[in-house]
């Protein structure tokens, strides 16, 4: 090169050059390619470390968006002197930033699936702007219901019913988990539904909840939150979503009343191994849904406590009062009239999940 050469490069940004038989002059803050943004290096990264601290994590993705200005000046440059196929500014950048935040932090950078991923936007004259955000996190969990809750609402169909006892246990965990995770939303995913008062026993419901930028990226232990007669058991192992809903099988305790006093003839017809395929029309479609097994025990003369294993999401209600044109149902299998007064979830049995 020339020794005419006009251009004030530091020895950070002449290395980058690979320019041989240039002699290495002290030049920082002159540097005509990236103003002495060498030396902010130890800077920003204290910075990110501050910005990261409400953060619990093990590993990091960090990305850099520089000042147009840098790249233009780095371009004239290379265009004056026909430099091609070297790294620029921002590559050697970001590799002395993750290189030199790792030894102070002892965090390790991941690129495929880190904790968070930590973006730095850098200005003309360094003023740095650091923004977060975790990866999604999904856990997997239980819940249990031992109070019976009270619907406010009157003469509401069924699937308000469902829905008013969803969005109740809901936003108990939301709340609960929002103040954990100090995260910005959460998304909830029971596997089924129960009325507001059917009790869920047993090892509980199975559900999901996928957490968005949770301040926590991990925990360590399995852990409980308990409020208002209901338990969730949530796993520390993040989860991924299930692509189809798994088949579970409830185990249901139903309170039952008659018309008629009853007989043993009625409960000995209720009492089944056999498996029945039952068909429920509605306005929108029809479903079938299986009952496993039925077994009776008589507690007074009109009244009976009916034991059955059946699919998750079998219309409990609509078997037993014969509502829909549901068949065969209750009333045509015992030939007296029935009328589910409550049901209780005593267990769903599942394999490979939660």
């Amino acid at each position: 090169m020339k020794r005419n050469f006009s251009y004030k490069i530091c020895p950070w940004c002449l290395k980058r050059q690979f320019i041989k038989n240039y002699p290495i002059r002290k030049i920082v803050d002159d540097c005509e390619i990236c103003h002495g943004i060498e030396k902010q290096i130890d800077k920003i990264c204290h910075k990110v470390i501050q910005s990261t601290k409400d953060y619990v994590y093990d590993t990091l993705l960090i990305g850099v968006t520089l000042d147009h200005t840098f790249y233009d000046n780095e371009d004239k440059f290379r265009s004056r002197f026909k430099i091609r196929g070297k790294q620029n500014i921002k590559m050697s950048l970001l590799r002395e930033i993750r290189t030199r935040f790792t030894k102070i932090s002892h965090k390790k950078i991941d690129l495929n699936s880190p904790d968070i991923v930590v973006n730095l936007q850098i200005g003309k004259k360094f003023e740095t702007l650091v923004s977060i955000r975790s990866s999604t996190l999904v856990l997997s969990g239980r819940y249990k219901k031992t109070k019976r809750f009270r619907s406010i609402l009157k003469n509401a169909d069924k699937d308000s019913y469902l829905e008013i006892n969803q969005h109740y246990i809901e936003n108990i965990l939301k709340k609960k988990l929002a103040r954990i995770t100090k995260c910005e939303s959460i998304i909830f995913w029971p596997i089924g539904k129960e009325e507001p008062e059917s009790l869920v026993l047993g090892a509980g419901r199975p559900f999901y909840v996928s957490i968005k930028n949770s301040k926590i990226t991990r925990f360590r232990r399995h852990f409980s939150i308990r409020s208002e007669g209901i338990t969730f058991n949530i796993n520390k192992k993040p989860s991924h979503l299930p692509i189809s809903a798994p088949h579970l099988i409830n185990k249901v305790r139903c309170f039952v009343n008659c018309s008629e006093n009853l007989k043993s003839s009625h409960l000995k017809l209720i009492n089944s191994t056999d498996i029945k395929i039952v068909k429920f029309n509605n306005k929108r479609n029809k479903i079938w849904k299986f009952v496993y097994h039925m077994q009776s025990k008589l507690k007074s003369k009109k009244n009976f406590e009916l034991i059955m294993l059946c699919d998750n999401g079998f219309p409990v209600r609509k078997f037993i009062n014969g509502y829909e044109d549901t068949s065969p149902n209750l009333n045509l299998i015992s030939k007296v009239n029935c009328k589910c007064d409550t049901f209780d979830i005593l267990d769903i049995i599942c394999e490979n999940i939660c």
